[in-house]
C-alpha cells in the first residue's frame, strides 16, 4: 500500500486525493472515527469488540480516569466534548496495531522491556530511593498495576517498532506537490442558498395515547436503567495480626546463634590514597612523604592541584583491585605502599589503621534482628490467614461469621455501576487505584451473597469481594418519561415533515427551477454564504461535514446540506484558488509541515485499510450509560 501511495503521488494519479488526506491528517480529522467504526451489538461488559480485540467496560474506565486526572476534567464533561470516544479509538487504534504487530512476528524481548523500564525509573529514584521502590510508588499513584505497566511498555515498543517500519522511508512532496497543496488548503468559496429548519416545518398533530406507547416500546432500550450493585469489601491485612505473632529472646539467640556468618565483619583496613598519571610524579611524592609530608600536602606540591589525593576509607581484602590487595593486606600500620601500577593510574597508599575481625554483638543486633524476625512472621501468619478465610468462604461459611473470627475490617458500596459510579455520579473505588478493574470486575461476576476468591491487592493488602444486593437492569416507567417521549415524537414528526418539505424542492431544483423560484414557493429569501475556507470554523448554521461537501462540490450545481436541524438548499457560485508567485514562501512552509504529515497519514491510512478486517464495534449506549449526565432514578 505505501508504495503504490507514493508511486500514485508521483505519477499524479493519486495526487489530489493525497493532497485531500494530508489536509485531513493536518486538521486532526482522519484519526476521529477510526476505519468507520459501527455502533450496537455489543455486550454491556465491553465497550468495543471486533475481530481478536476486545476493550472492556472496567479496563477503558480506568484508562479514562487516569487521562482526565492529568487534566482536571470529569467524566461526563469529556462525554459532552466528544473526549471519551477519542480516548476509545485512541486505544482501538493502539490494539489493532498490536495485534498486526503480533501476527507480523514482531516482538519484544522481556530484557529489552527490563532494559526501557530501567531507564524510565532512573530518574525516579532519589533520596535513597531503589528504582524498583520509586516505580511502583509512582505507578500506584497513577492506578496502575505491575503487570499493565509491563504490558504497556510491551507493546508500545512493538508499535513503536511496527510504525517505523510502515513510515521508512517516507517523503516530503515535491514542490509542485505543495503549490497545488497550498492552493488546496487556501481556497475560497462562495455559497447562496435557503435554509429548511426542522423545527419550521408544519407541527403534526399531538400523539395519542396509543401511539406514545407504543414509541415507548420502541425506543425502551434509550430508557434502560443499568444493573447496580452493592458489595462489602473485607480486608486482611499485616498490621491486624501483630498481637497473634510473639518472638521470644531464646528464639532471638537461636536465629543469631543461626546466621552468625551474617553479622561478622572480616578485617578491614583503612587507607589514605592518591592516583597518578605519572609514575615520576607518584615516585616523587612517596619521596616527600617518606620524608614526613602528608599525602594530600606532597600531591598538591607535585601536581600543582590536590585532585589526585583521593582521601581516606576503609577496605575489605576483596573490596580492593587485585594488584593492591595483597602488598596492603600484607603491610603494617603506618607503612607507605606504592607506587603501583593499575589500569586507573599509579596507586601510593598509606596504611592509617587496622581494624580487627569483628563479631556483631547479639545485644547491638537484638532490636533489628526482632524487627525483621517479626516481618517474617507477619507476613507467614498473613499468608495462613489469608489462605483460611479463603477456605472458610469457599465452604460457603457466612461473611459476617468469618470476618468476626478473624478480625477483619468490611467497608460498603452500594448502589454502583459496572464503573463503579453510583446513581449521584461519584467514583465509589478511588482508594483502590490500581486494583480497581479486578475488584469491579468480582463485583459484577458473583451472584447475590456470594464472595470472591481471596484477592492480593498492589499494597500487600487481601481482600474478599461479597455480593450484598445486585438490582438487574429495568427501564424507566412509561408515565415517568411520557413528556419526553411526546416532545421526542413531535420533533421526530418535525424533522419528517421537514425532509419531505426539502425531497419536493429538490425535485423542482432538478425539473429546472433556480433558487430563487423554489425559495420565494416556499416564503423563504436566499442567503449568501461567502468567502468560506476550507480549514475553517464553520458559522451556524453551516457544520464542518457541510463545509466539506460544500468544498468538494461543482460550481452551479444544487446541493444538499445536512446542518443542525434541518438542511441548507444551495449552490456554489465562485470558486477562487490564491495566486501562487515563483518563490512563495508558502510553499517551502507546506513542503517543511508535511515532513511529520506524511508518516501521520500513512498510519492513519493503514488502520483504515485494516478497519474491515477487524470490524470493530462501539457499544454506544454503554458509554451513554457511564458518562452520559447521570439522571435520578
Amino acid at each position: 500500500m505505501l508504495k503504490a501511495l507514493r508511486d500514485g503521488a508521483k505519477s499524479g494519479f493519486l495526487k489530489y486525493i493525497l493532497l485531500g488526506m494530508l489536509v485531513l491528517a493536518a486538521g486532526g480529522l482522519v484519526l476521529t472515527d477510526v476505519g468507520g467504526f459501527f455502533r450496537g451489538g455489543v455486550s454491556n461488559n465491553l465497550v468495543a469488540q471486533g475481530k481478536g480485540i476486545e476493550v472492556s467496560t472496567v479496563q477503558f474506565d480506568q484508562t479514562v480516569r487516569r487521562v482526565l486526572a492529568r487534566q482536571g476534567m470529569a467524566p461526563q464533561e469529556a462525554y459532552r466534548l466528544g473526549l471519551i470516544n477519542q480516548i476509545l479509538n485512541s486505544e482501538i487504534q493502539t490494539l489493532i496495531l498490536t495485534r498486526e504487530a503480533r501476527d507480523l512476528g514482531v516482538h519484544v524481548s522481556d530484557d529489552t522491556v527490563m532494559t526501557q523500564i530501567s531507564k524510565i525509573a532512573e530518574p525516579l529514584a532519589q533520596d535513597g530511593v531503589s528504582k524498583k521502590d520509586a516505580l511502583k510508588r509512582v505507578l500506584r499513584s497513577q492506578g496502575v498495576s505491575e503487570g499493565e505497566f509491563v504490558q504497556a511498555i510491551r507493546q508500545e515498543m512493538g508499535n513503536t517498532l511496527f510504525r517505523g517500519a510502515l513510515i521508512s522511508g517516507s517523503e516530503t512532496i515535491s514542490k509542485n506537490q505543495a503549490r497545488d497543496l497550498y492552493q488546496y488548503q487556501n481556497e475560497v468559496r462562495d455559497v447562496r442558498g435557503f435554509t429548511l429548519l426542522n423545527k419550521h416545518a408544519k407541527a403534526p398533530a399531538v400523539p395519542s395515547e396509543e401511539n406514545l406507547q407504543k414509541y415507548y416500546q420502541a425506543n425502551k432500550a434509550d430508557f434502560l436503567i443499568s444493573e447496580k450493585r452493592s458489595v462489602t469489601i473485607a480486608t486482611l491485612k499485616k498490621e491486624m495480626l501483630e498481637g497473634k505473632v510473639k518472638i521470644s529472646d531464646e528464639d532471638l539467640k537461636k536465629a543469631y546463634e543461626s546466621n552468625i556468618e551474617s553479622y561478622s565483619r572480616p578485617e578491614r583496613r583503612r587507607l589514605s590514597q592518591a592516583i597518578l598519571d605519572l609514575q615520576t610524579d607518584a615516585l616523587e611524592i612517596v619521596k616527600k612523604v617518606e620524608a614526613g609530608k602528608a599525602l594530600k600536602t606532597a600531591v598538591t606540591e607535585v601536581t600543582g592541584n590536590a585532585s589526585p589525593y583521593v582521601g581516606e576509607n576503609d577496605f575489605e581484602q576483596n573490596g580492593l583491585l587485585e594488584e593492591i590487595s595483597g602488598p596492603v593486606f600484607e603491610a603494617k600500620q603506618g607503612d607507605v605502599i606504592g607506587p603501583i601500577q593499575t589500569a586507573l593510574g599509579w596507586h601510593i597508599l598509606i596504611l592509617k589503621e587496622v581494624n580487627k575481625p569483628q563479631i556483631e554483638s547479639f545485644a547491638k543486633v537484638k532490636k533489628s534482628l526482632r524487627d525483621d524476625m517479626l516481618q517474617e512472621e507477619l507476613m507467614e501468619e498473613l499468608i495462613e490467614t489469608a489462605n483460611l478465610l479463603d477456605d472458610r468462604l469457599a465452604s460457603g461459611e457466612e461473611l459476617k461469621a468469618v470476618v468476626n473470627d478473624l478480625g477483619l475490617t468490611t467497608k460498603k458500596f452500594t448502589n454502583f455501576n459496572q464503573a463503579g459510579i453510583d446513581s449521584k455520579g461519584k467514583d465509589l473505588f478511588t482508594e483502590y487505584q490500581g486494583d480497581r478493574a479486578p475488584i469491579l470486575e468480582s463485583a459484577f461476576d458473583y451472584s447475590e451473597n456470594e464472595s470472591s476468591p481471596v484477592m492480593e491487592l498492589a499494597d500487600g493488602r487481601f481482600v474478599t469481594v461479597h455480593v450484598d444486593k445486585i438490582e438487574q437492569k429495568s427501564y424507566k416507567p412509561f408515565e415517568s418519561v411520557k413528556e419526553k417521549l411526546k416532545n421526542r415524537w413531535m420533533a421526530e414528526q418535525k424533522r419528517l415533515a421537514n425532509k419531505q418539505r426539502v425531497e419536493d424542492a429538490m425535485i423542482e431544483l432538478k425539473s429546472g427551477k433556480t433558487l430563487e423560484q423554489t425559495a420565494k414557493k416556499l416564503g423563504i429569501t436566499l442567503k449568501k454564504f461567502d468567502n468560506l475556507k476550507r480549514a475553517q470554523t464553520p458559522q451556524a448554521p453551516l457544520t464542518l461535514p457541510a463545509l466539506r461537501q460544500i468544498f468538494d462540490a461543482e460550481k452551479n450545481v444544487t446541493m444538499k446540506l445536512d446542518v443542525q436541524d434541518g438542511y441548507i438548499l444551495a449552490e456554489v457560485t465562485d470558486i477562487d484558488l490564491p495566486k501562487l508567485t515563483k518563490n512563495n514562501k508558502e510553499v517551502t512552509k507546506v513542503m517543511s509541515e508535511t515532513k511529520s504529515i506524511l508518516p501521520q497519514e500513512i498510519i492513519a491510512q493503514y488502520i483504515n485499510n485494516l478497519s474491515e478486517k477487524y470490524n470493530v464495534k462501539i457499544n454506544e449506549r454503554v458509554l451513554k450509560q457511564i458518562y452520559g449526565e447521570t439522571e435520578q432514578n
